[in-house]
């Protein structure tokens, strides 16, 4: 078990610590310290302005000056005398006097009188003029003073105890001579700057000591270990701050801190003679720090953080401070159950429980929590239970005993328990190699199932039955005839979720099957119900599509944009129910963008035969092309019984059309055709054609199925004679639109 405090310390020294150093504990360390109040005359040096410059300047060589002889030297206009056209400027006036105003409120002149009439320097004013300075004295000011007792450096008081947590101490009087203005100012400067700063001229005198208070404040010597060497580390922890204060710990070592590190190492531990034998753990740890030294030399982080991931995955033994600061990190290596098991309780282990639950439901992971019965703790038990009972993933039982075991995870179907172990560790003490016995958190995958077994039991007994009820009942009242958002259905996939954990107890099995077979025939009723709604919005959307003659991008998006809205409700699994109407809309898209431009049509043998008359059907806008290979078939299909008539009528359309300027009569290119189709092979000498037309907007006009699986593969569109028609019909449209526009700008320009 951790305490607050061990856990805050762990928490300061994990970034400084290495690996094979081993928190040993903690102890109180007390320090005294005073904070007292004063008053003084102050004196605060300003520097000079511009002003302040020129007129002690001149008063320095004119012994007296008036303020308007001031101004006469200055060229300022502040005399009024009309008959020497001399006008007085009440802005420059006001200027020049509230300039020597300040001087005399800093006491550096005198002026004579209210107008100045006669201004010179004071004899203060004659000793600071030269260091460019005028000076403010401030009556009475108070400031506060901390005095260090424990190691007498009062520079660093008031930094070390301004804001640390302190109580009231034995009044200490005959220490310090708390008015000696020397002794004070041996150190004021550091605490109290804009008071007392030699350099800047600020000083105080007349100094009384208003009130003083005494304090102890309580911070903690921190023992470490580094096991491959034997040799100790003392640090000072402030409890204030959760920081290791680099003052006391400093003061400390300079004290002869092993005394402090042999004298608690005698109280606090067994102490056996040490025997040099082989030490898994200390293997285990040298190892791990000798990778993370190397890692540093290459000053990349990542690398670093690399090792100590392979290190909290891997090493064998953990410290328990360590296990707790990055309990969460463990929990997370765990596949599906971590089992915990608390004998105390204190206010730091509630905080990490509540903390746990968020990362266990976050990663969908079972956490069974057994913990001590503490009256002590009551109302905290209470709120851990009430929380647990909100999620299907946390089990927590309260018992008057809690078993040896301690924490156990399954790790991708092994089971890791860690358990308490003591070892026993090598440490320098006098000159001389000695052990002490640590305990240690041992990673073992050897748990004892029988242990892990009865829990599973004991906790069943508490939940099994109650959980078991209440989803019956949720199934029973079911109404899957109302149609379940999708939230509502996760909830009906996952009711039975916070009985899985018990499926292996025998005694609970058929229960859990009857129960399971209950929520798989209301998922199906659900998923029945939800497919119809869904089918019954794309049906809408397909009809919508299908009475639209001429569709525009536009009208597509609308479509598109119904589609994702329903989308949004489904799951999964239904996804594939829109896959037809969604290819619709693609194609569709691809139709409206093939009608804006001209094609290059490739026409199948198949299509001249179903549609002598092809040409003109698809007219001059377009690209007609006529592989040799269709030639060749149709000179063949002349002669054929059926096809006889409508081949000869091909031949001869084709032959009125063939001087167009649209019609194009090509050769095949087998070197276009992948390796995997076959050279000799019509279809394929039919495709090699279309390949040539790859950058020319092609369309193959066929209504041979597997030609246009083929064309698929080569990414050609393909189309049959009513499809193309559709295309066409859209073509007229946008050309259409496409003259008006011409036209009504050739109108415009006329």
């Amino acid at each position: 078990m951790i305490s607050s405090l061990d856990y805050k310390i762990y928490k300061a020294i994990q970034q400084d610590k290495k690996l094979t150093e081993i928190y040993l504990g903690y102890q109180e360390l007390d320090w005294y310290y005073t904070k007292a109040r004063y008053s003084a005359t102050c004196t605060e040096a300003i520097e000079f302005t511009l002003f302040d410059k020129t007129i002690c300047g001149l008063l320095q060589i004119e012994e007296h000056l008036s303020l308007e002889e001031i101004g006469g030297i200055l060229g300022f206009n502040v005399i009024d005398n009309p008959s020497e056209k001399r006008y007085k400027d009440n802005a420059e006036y006001e200027i020049l006097k509230e300039a020597l105003q300040s001087l005399q409120e800093y006491e550096m002149i005198e002026g004579g009188d209210i107008d100045f009439s006669y201004c010179t320097l004071t004899t203060i004013g004659k000793e600071y003029v030269e260091k460019g300075k005028k000076f403010k004295i401030h009556q009475d000011k108070e400031f506060d003073l901390f005095f260090d007792y424990t190691s007498k450096q009062h520079d660093k008081a008031k930094e070390n105890f301004e804001f640390i947590k302190g109580e009231r101490a034995v009044n200490n009087e005959s220490v310090f001579d708390y008015e000696d203005e020397g002794f004070l100012k041996s150190f004021a400067e550091k605490q109290i700057p804009n008071i007392y700063n030699p350099e800047k001229l600020n000083s105080f005198k007349d100094t009384v000591c208003l009130n003083k208070t005494h304090y102890r404040t309580i911070l903690y010597r921190i023992f470490l270990l580094d096991i491959s060497t034997g040799k100790p580390r003392v640090l000072v922890f402030d409890d204030t701050s959760n920081k290791i204060n680099d003052f006391f710990t400093d003061y400390i070592i300079a004290q002869n801190y092993l005394i402090d590190f042999n004298s608690y190492i005698a109280t606090e531990f067994e102490i056996k003679n040490y025997d040099n034998k082989e030490n898994i753990l200390i293997e285990n740890l040298i190892d791990f720090q000798d990778k993370i030294d190397l890692a540093s030399e290459d000053e990349n982080p990542e690398n670093v953080l690399s090792v100590l991931n392979e290190y909290y995955n891997n090493s064998v033994y953990i410290e328990p401070e360590l296990f707790f600061v990055e309990i969460e990190r463990f929990v997370k290596q765990a596949d599906k159950e971590i089992w915990l098991s608390f004998d105390e309780i204190n206010e730091k282990l509630i905080a990490i429980i509540f903390k746990l639950f968020d990362v266990v439901v976050k990663n969908n992971k079972y956490l069974f929590l057994s913990l001590i019965d503490d009256t002590l703790y009551e109302n905290q038990i209470e709120a851990i239970i009430e929380k647990s009972e909100s999620s299907d993933n946390i089990f927590v039982l309260v018992k008057e005993n809690i078993p040896s075991f301690n924490y156990g995870f399954d790790n991708a179907g092994t089971w890791l328990e860690f358990r308490i172990n003591e070892v026993f560790l090598p440490v320098l003490i006098n000159g001389e190699m000695q052990s002490v016995k640590k305990p240690f958190i041992f990673k073992s995958p050897l748990i004892d199932y029988n242990k892990i077994n009865h829990l599973r039991n004991e906790f069943a007994e508490g939940y099994f039955d109650f959980f078991y009820k209440d989803i019956a009942q949720v199934l029973i009242d079911f109404n899957y005839e109302e149609q379940y958002d999708i939230q509502e259905y996760n909830k009906l996939l996952n009711i039975t979720k916070s009985l899985h954990p018990f499926t292996s107890i025998e005694k609970y099995k058929n229960k859990f099957n009857d129960i399971e077979q209950l929520k798989q025939a209301q998922i199906i009723k659900v998923k029945d119900k939800r497919s119809l709604n869904i089918i019954a919005e794309i049906t809408k959307v397909s009809d919508t599509l299908s009475n639209k003659k001429e569709p525009t991008y536009v009208f597509l998006e609308k479509l598109y944009n119904q589609i994702e809205k329903e989308k949004e409700k489904c799951l999964e699994e239904e996804m594939k129910l829109f896959i037809e109407i969604e290819t619709k809309l693609k194609n569709s898209k691809k139709d409206i963008e093939l009608a804006s431009k001209r094609k290059s049509i490739i026409i199948d043998t198949n299509v001249l035969l179903e549609e002598p008359n092809i040409i003109e059907i698809i007219g001059i806008n377009q690209t007609i092309v006529l592989s040799a290979k269709v030639l060749d078939e149709l000179d063949y299909l002349k002669t054929r019984k059926g096809l006889k008539e409508n081949a000869q009528s091909a031949f001869r359309n084709i032959s009125k059309h063939q001087n167009d300027k649209n019609i194009l009569l090509k050769l095949s290119n087998t070197k276009l055709l992948p390796v995997d189709f076959d050279k000799n092979s019509p279809d394929n000498l039919i495709l090699s054609v279309a390949l040539q037309y790859t950058k020319r907007n092609p369309i193959l006009l066929t209504n041979d199925k597997g030609m246009s699986l083929k064309a698929k593969t080569l990414e050609i569109p393909a189309k049959t004679i009513n499809e193309l028609k559709k295309i066409l019909d859209l073509s007229k449209v946008a050309y259409s639109k496409k003259t008006n526009k011409n036209s009504n700008r050739n109108k415009r320009n006329k």
